[in-house]
């Protein structure tokens, strides 16, 4: 076994074909001892990137302290990508790695010290905290700003006084010390948060950044106590800092299960955010403007669908729900406002698809057969730039609003000379649950193209038919 060690070492240390130190790489993981981690851990300067990718891999299996120890003192290397590696295993090992990066707190090098404290924080080991508090006192400010942040990360209320005082002290850290106030959830770092907020609103003193720092971790810690002071502050800012202040306070309303009617006065400002902010703002107001009635508002919501899957998500269930949502859509995509994208063509079929026919009034019912022909024109307009996605969604909403109409647009695309298109189409309608679609494929099975004909009969035997019979007189296929 020694001699086995020694040359894989060898091997890994010196020879010139890198496959074969990415192969000794790969065999140290199985020998225990520190002498094949120290190897695996100066392997992670390997100028090939396969043999620094199999020393971690490897590394990370062995998984102890000992590999910790090993590994840590690339965090000081020169060469960013040793750097990286070592700092990527380090997190791996979480715990293991606690003990030898404590030291790295106090290296002379800012850049050491900055690096092991994101480290730590990103482990989360509440152990730390007492050893990163120091570091918001230090001479670097980058050391000071990622020790803020990593106690944040850690969530630890040990540290929410340390952290207020940095805030005062300290106008370069007050975004991110306000952002760890707010990770740590302390109401003392809540209620502080929110008598500055209230000091520089009024004074109208306060850095947008900050202000904004501050405002999110209020609506993540505040009370119901901050509602009003936030309320009465909308009226004295503008633009996104008002939609900042909306969010905050609509996520404190959903903490108490408040209602959230009080904001409904805030409508354009609602609208705005969800035209304009990132995606937890327009989550946030989305889901006020749900109760309000009004077209401007499903004009604005059906406008914000595509946006995200997570908007989607809350958007598609509130636009179903709405009475002018099927015909604000077609209004809106025959003014050319919305194009027949996936999202909008799926919430077409969507809404389309959960009509109560038998509900509906002799008048009610030409309106909504008018919007169900106008709905297709504009569905089937996406098809020729369409994804394949897009072209599975349209094909299913097609299905809901007129099934004959569909089968007779597939019919007259698939008529064309590239089989590949034929098969295209057979692979989408596949999934759907139409009685057509059966029909629909059989059609295939008499295609000039062999292929065609072979993927039509494997995918009507799939949907639990067999289409192997003889043909009937008309040339159709007999299905039973």
């Amino acid at each position: 076994m020694k001699n086995e060690l020694r040359n894989q070492l060898a091997a890994l240390l010196s020879a010139d074909d890198p496959a074969l130190r990415r192969r000794a790489a790969e065999e140290l993981a199985e020998i225990k001892g520190f002498t094949p981690i120290a190897a695996l851990a100066a392997a992670l300067r390997d100028e090939n990137k396969g043999v620094r990718d199999s020393a971690l891999r490897s590394l990370s299996r062995i998984g102890s302290e000992y590999v910790a120890r090993a590994a840590v003192e690339y965090i000081a290397d020169e060469n960013i990508v040793t750097r990286n590696l070592a700092a990527e295993l380090l997190l791996k090992l979480k715990e293991h790695s606690v003990g030898a990066l404590l030291p790295y707190l106090y290296d002379v090098n800012q850049d050491v010290r900055k690096f092991a404290v994101d480290i730590l924080g990103l482990i989360g080991d509440e152990s730390t905290v007492a050893h990163i508090i120091p570091l918001l006192d230090d001479p670097d400010e980058n050391v000071v700003v990622s020790a803020a942040e990593a106690l944040g990360n850690i969530r630890s209320p040990l540290a929410v006084p340390h952290l207020i005082r940095v805030f005062k002290l300290n106008d370069n850290a007050k975004a991110i010390v306000a952002e760890a106030l707010g990770k740590i959830g302390d109401e003392t770092g809540g209620d502080f948060l929110l008598k500055y907020f209230s000091a520089v609103v009024r004074n109208q003193q306060a850095d947008n950044l900050v202000l904004y720092a501050v405002v999110d971790s209020i609506g993540l810690i505040g009370t119901e106590v901050a509602l009003p002071v936030i309320r009465e502050s909308i009226f004295s800012v503008n633009g996104r800092v008002r939609h900042v202040l909306l969010h905050a306070m609509i996520r404190i309303l959903e903490r108490y299960n408040l209602s959230f009617k009080e904001l409904w006065e805030f409508q354009s400002d609602l609208i705005d955010a969800l035209r304009r902010d990132n995606d937890a703002i327009r989550l946030s107001v989305a889901k006020v403007l749900a109760g309000i009635d009004g077209n401007e508002i499903t004009v604005s919501l059906i406008k914000a669908v595509g946006v995200s899957e997570e908007l989607d998500a809350i958007l598609l269930p509130i636009l179903g729900r709405r009475e002018d949502t099927f015909q604000t859509i077609v209004g809106l995509a025959e003014a050319h406002e919305i194009g027949p994208s996936k999202e909008i063509v799926a919430l077409i079929g969507r809404v389309s698809s959960g009509i109560d026919y038998r509900a509906l009034s002799k008048e009610s019912l030409g309106q909504i057969l008018n919007l169900l022909r106008r709905s297709f024109t504009f569905v089937t307009g996406g098809w020729g730039e369409g994804s394949e996605e897009t072209r599975g969604a349209i094909i299913d909403t097609m299905l809901h609003l007129d099934g004959d109409r569909a089968f007779e647009y597939l019919a007259k695309v698939t008529d064309e000379p590239d089989p590949w298109l034929r098969i295209h189409v057979i692979e989408l309608v596949a999934p759907l649950e139409n009685m057509g679609i059966c029909d629909f494929i059989a059609r295939f099975l008499t295609d000039e193209d062999e292929m065609v004909r072979e993927v039509a009969a494997t995918t009507l035997e799939s949907r639990g038919y067999n289409p192997r019979t003889e043909l009937s007189p008309s040339g159709q296929a007999d299905i039973h």
